[in-house]
């Protein structure tokens, strides 16, 4: 397998984390709650690789696997309950997971007391983990594994490259952001060269919606708004569309690209609601504003083109507050 000359800035973090996962036995490896396909893809991956190398895996996430990424060979076997095997995990791996508020307020902090190990392309800062391999120039958290696959010397499997295939094409926009590199379009080649179905993969992410994703979508069109100098736009979906689709939150994973793709537009948010009062705002930047510090003013994160946090209040009073933040910012 090939590995490529960018990495002497991780190279040395990448050897730490190795060192730990190769002294622990049972690791339990987890991501951002309302996993989208950089979350799942690299996690399940991730599995796939440890669990070659003999380990006692277990993949958790609070919420289920979204349906569009139903189709990875693992992603059955991640699990929302560990209390039977909590006390037994020696590391917590956490991947794509800019806070550790967002693994999620049902996350089991409380069950877990063993190490804990970062790898993500965000922008972090944690006060309390053994190694943060982080990596601000990976296109995905995909990209950052494959690396650490090849430090391992794990080979590389048809269900690892499909996995580290779909971290990469999402998060990447289908290779149409600005994160998308020579060195992620290498190891996308090295990953179809394997002989993933490239369209079987795609046609699973972006054209097998249930039908109820679609009815949800029509309600939620129905909340656009869009600022007086049309360069912020919001959409929402309250508590009541969900039950009346059928759908759970997670469900909505990538409506809000629907606001940023308008004429004009510089950033797009979205807000799920979780409580009467709460809830999930995402951001989606086009690249002149990080929106990573305004999440991160309201005690999220993320990285520059996107990120979420969580707040109370309205859907109007919520909107009022990131309108009034980006005021200088989307000046004309």
């Amino acid at each position: 397998m090939e590995t490529f000359e960018r990495l002497p800035h991780i190279s040395a973090k990448i050897d730490e984390f190795v060192e730990w996962i190769e002294k622990s036995q049972k690791i339990l490896v987890t991501m951002h709650c309302r996993p989208d396909g950089d979350a799942a893809g690299s996690a399940i991956a991730f599995m796939h690789i440890l669990r070659s190398m003999g380990k006692d895996v277990v993949a958790f996430n609070v919420d289920e696997i979204p349906c569009q990424f139903s189709f990875l060979n693992g992603a059955e076997c991640v699990v929302h309950d560990i209390s039977d095997c909590a006390k037994d995990i020696d590391l917590c791996v956490v991947l794509d997971c800019a806070d550790p508020g967002l693994l999620g307020r049902k996350f089991p902090f409380d069950k877990l007391h063993c190490p804990y190990a970062y790898v993500d392309h965000h922008a972090v800062s944690y006060d309390k983990c053994v190694v943060n391999v982080h990596d601000s120039k990976a296109s995905a958290v995909g990209e950052i594994i494959y690396h650490i696959m090849c430090r391992l010397g794990v080979e590389l499997t048809i269900d690892i490259a499909a996995a580290l295939y779909t971290s990469i094409i999402t998060d990447t926009g289908s290779f149409r952001y600005t994160s998308t590199s020579a060195d992620c379009l290498r190891i996308s080649s090295i990953l179809v060269a394997q002989g993933i179905d490239v369209w079987d993969i795609c046609s699973h992410i972006y054209e097998d919606n249930p039908a109820e994703k679609l009815r949800l979508l029509g309600y939620v069109l129905q909340t656009l708004w869009i600022s007086k100098n049309g360069k912020l736009a919001a959409l929402h979906a309250n508590r009541s569309m969900l039950r009346k689709c059928h759908c759970s939150g997670a469900m909505t994973d990538g409506f809000i690209n629907y606001a940023r793709s308008i004429h004009g537009v510089e950033v797009s948010i979205f807000l799920t609601q979780l409580e009467d009062d709460l809830y999930r705002l995402s951001f989606r930047s086009r690249g002149h504003i990080d929106v990573s510090l305004i999440a991160a003013s309201f005690g999220g994160g993320g990285h520059k083109n996107a990120a979420a946090c969580t707040l109370r209040g309205s859907v109007e009073s919520i909107r009022d507050q990131v309108e009034t933040i980006l005021k200088d910012q989307l000046k004309d």
